[in-house]
């Protein structure tokens, strides 16, 4: 499950969808120097520091459901880890839009949660399973007053199947591929980092030695029961109507690249729940 791995070089233009600190957008200007790159996120602290890290890059802070570009604008649109955080009624509308900035024949790279066998290991469901157990040990979640300023709250972390995401995906696509990875590790992994998050100190040696165990786990497919799925489509050469008009899943068209790259869950250290 590697980002990269669906990306042609040479790349002209790529917007990240969920940025956070802007790790993925960093390693980007690195692998691609003469690529146009923008991010969006809501979280104005980490908009902060992405916009530091990555200064040549257009960062904005807006939601996936409203993006401040124009039509037909990237050749690629990643969205890492960022659609279970969206409002169900959201969720379409932040497909046509990435449907919208995309350049026919474009990309979009999206990786998700997985409906697999542990879904229910999800540490960030922790604070909406177990609410009363929550405020005693956490109190106020890190995320909390971003989401409060745009008249949001944390959502459940949703787990999709393949065959919702193409739904939600709508029309105009074509499914260039589908893998999944991750089994019951990258769960585990994630509890046990998530003291060292709540401390402040991701970077922690031990947390490092939980990543790679977790990066392990997640390089291996699982089929459905794994806990991550990657999904790559390619917008049709004509989809304004067809994004209107929303309705049947994308064409399916597997074309594989053969690249090295960073694990699609790679988001760079964050506020855990």
């Amino acid at each position: 499950m590697k980002a990269t791995d669906w990306i042609e070089e040479p790349v002209t233009s790529l917007l990240d969808v969920g940025c956070n600190v802007g790790a993925w957008l960093m390693d980007c200007s690195r692998r691609y120097p003469s690529a146009r790159l923008a991010g969006v996120d809501i979280n104005e602290s980490a908009v902060k520091v992405a916009r530091a890290s990555v200064p040549s890059a257009d960062i904005h802070r807006t939601g996936a459901e409203k993006l401040p570009f124009k039509d037909r604008s990237f050749d690629y649109v990643t969205c890492i880890e960022v659609l279970e955080h969206l409002p169900a009624e959201l969720r379409p509308a932040a497909f046509r839009e990435m449907q919208r900035v995309l350049q026919p024949g474009g990309r979009l790279i999206l990786t998700v949660p997985h409906a697999g066998w542990f879904a229910w290991l999800d540490s960030n469901n922790m604070r909406l399973r177990l609410p009363r157990l929550y405020r005693r040990i956490v109190g106020r979640g890190a995320r909390d007053p971003n989401y409060e300023t745009l008249g949001r709250v944390v959502q459940w972390h949703h787990h999709f199947t393949e065959e919702e995401l193409l739904g939600l995906a709508g029309r105009g696509w074509e499914q260039i591929a589908t893998t999944r990875g991750g089994l019951f590790l990258y769960p585990l992994m994630d509890w046990l980092s998530w003291p060292f998050y709540r401390l402040g100190i991701p970077h922690h040696p031990i947390r490092r030695i939980f990543e790679r165990i977790g990066g392990w786990d997640f390089r291996m497919d699982f089929g459905t029961a794994s806990y991550g799925i990657l999904v790559v489509l390619k917008r049709g050469k004509s989809t304004q109507r067809a994004a209107a008009e929303g309705g049947t899943a994308p064409t399916v068209c597997q074309d594989p690249i053969s690249a090295s790259g960073i694990t699609a869950a790679r988001r760079g250290p964050t506020s855990k729940i």
